[in-house]
């Protein structure tokens, strides 16, 4: 017996609605129509099973056809709609805008579920119905919840062994928990990590504390780091232990080839630093570009610090002058138009007092390089502004003078000598005539190295060479008073 079907013939459309076909069921007795219902599940079972193509790989026994193709997620689903609310998770796209406040979701239900929020409460349709109780919420879950608590559920009991305790709300078993089960002063979201104690008062911050013991939240992206490890990658738990290899490891390095690969404790001093090699470039050419005279005129005379970089300039009339730093000019202004002398000689006749520090050093040099041995006589000293007229005798001319001043310095102490051609702890030594040259400052000697015997030597190294000296010539003197 087969079955077969008749289409009748088909009513007018009434009132634009869809047409609707009517068949008739006819019974047949022709074995040439017929077909059991044992093939027709046959060829249903071997469609459903047939393999289909996602994302150019054949896979059999799945009805999750919508694979996402971003590298590393193996999420999968059954419409397409779905699909794309999963890819914008990782674009980052959110579409659905609060007209309210301007928040912004990746899905249509989450920005609807939003907007209730904006909705007075009386637009909640579930509404409680006992006695004295006129709560109202959105769904029927959370009034199911609701209507549980007023038939006394608890719904929430204490793990810890020998502790009967239920509660009806979750945050009472965290606050039970942190208040009996824990250490005082402990806080109700507590880190589950075996081993660890901390707490916290919000479940965000536990979130933003648990992402400390992952392991391998931080790896290096330095590359000899990189190239060190090969496959294994070293990874750091925190960003502090990132930024201490860092430190360590690849600390801030100038590779200008006068620096020598220069170390700085941290990129702000590296960055200000590669700014003077940028100047001195600029100033190089500056340079050469002032070396040809104009016009029969000599060249201009150069600036200390060079003219690049100078963008603080003093808002003063009538001043013209500029600095390369805030505080370079606000030095200027105290001292040029507000009149302030914050260095003062300490020398009770005198007590004439400075701007700068190195123009009271220069007084206490000039002025009072014998005071030690001047305080016993009875002689006013001379005044700070006369000048002293030294007559040209054939002492001066012959140099015989400057060796009884410097002799007189070295033996007060008001100076340092130069101590070529040993110069140890500087440079190696050299060969050559002793210099009789002294100095009061390491600026001078530098410059006295360089003229006189070629040497060209760092700044910071003088400096520390002749500091160590001063300390030397100090202990001395010490000891001297010691003895007498």
């Amino acid at each position: 017996m087969s079955l077969s079907t008749t289409l009748l013939a088909p009513p007018n459309t009434v009132l634009g609605k869809r047409r609707r076909e009517k068949y008739v069921l006819h019974l047949s007795s022709s074995p040439e129509h017929s077909t059991s219902s044992y093939d027709l599940q046959a060829s249903t079972s071997n469609l459903k099973s047939r393999p289909i193509l996602i994302n150019g790989t054949l896979v059999s026994h799945t009805k999750k056809r919508y694979q996402c193709t971003h590298g590393g997620c193996g999420r999968a689903y059954t419409k397409p709609s779905r699909l794309e609310e999963h890819e914008r998770s990782h674009s980052g796209q959110r579409p659905f805008v609060c007209e309210t406040c301007d928040k912004s979701y990746l899905r249509e239900a989450h920005l609807q579920a939003h907007s209730r929020s904006h909705l007075p409460r009386s637009d909640r349709p579930f509404v409680c119905t006992q006695p004295n109780c006129e709560k109202r919420f959105w769904t029927a879950q959370h009034l199911r919840v609701h209507r549980d608590w007023h038939n006394g559920a608890k719904p929430f009991s204490c793990p810890e062994e020998n502790c009967d305790e239920v509660f009806a709300k979750h945050h009472q078993l965290r606050t039970h928990r942190c208040t009996v089960h824990a250490a005082p002063g402990t806080k109700p979201y507590q880190c589950p990590r075996e081993g660890c104690t901390k707490s916290f008062a919000t479940n965000q911050h536990l979130r933003t504390h648990s992402k400390i013991h992952n392991e391998n939240r931080y790896t290096c992206s330095n590359p000899t780091c990189l190239a060190a490890s090969g496959d294994t990658i070293k990874f750091y738990p925190t960003w502090t232990a990132l930024q201490h290899h860092n430190r360590t490891e690849h600390p801030p390095t100038c590779t200008h080839p006068s620096c020598n690969n220069r170390v700085f404790s941290a990129q702000k001093g590296l960055r200000a630093h590669q700014k003077i090699h940028e100047q001195e470039a600029v100033e190089a050419e500056l340079d050469a570009a002032m070396d040809v005279e104009e016009d029969g005129e000599p060249p201009r005379k150069k600036r200390r610090g060079g003219e690049v970089g100078r963008d603080w300039k003093c808002n003063v009339d009538g001043c013209t002058k500029d600095f390369k730093s805030k505080k370079a000019l606000t030095t200027h202004n105290d001292i040029t138009h507000l009149g302030r002398r914050d260095h003062i000689c300490p020398h009770q006749t005198c007590k004439q007092a400075f701007g700068y520090k190195h123009l009271l050093q220069r007084h206490l040099a000039k002025r009072h390089s014998i005071s030690s041995s001047s305080e016993s006589s009875d002689e006013e000293p001379t005044p700070h502004h006369t000048m002293t007229v030294t007559e040209m005798d054939i002492d001066a001319i012959t140099g015989n003078t400057y060796a009884q001043t410097a002799s007189e310095k070295l033996r007060t102490a008001k100076a340092l000598g130069c101590s070529y051609p040993d110069l140890e702890g500087l440079t190696a030594a050299q060969t050559g005539p002793s210099c009789a040259y002294v100095f009061s400052r390491a600026y001078d000697f530098r410059r006295h190295l360089h003229s006189e015997h070629g040497i060209i030597l760092d700044k910071e190294k003088v400096d520390r060479w002749v500091h160590a000296r001063r300390l030397e010539q100090t202990m001395v003197e010490r000891s001297l008073e010691e003895v007498l």
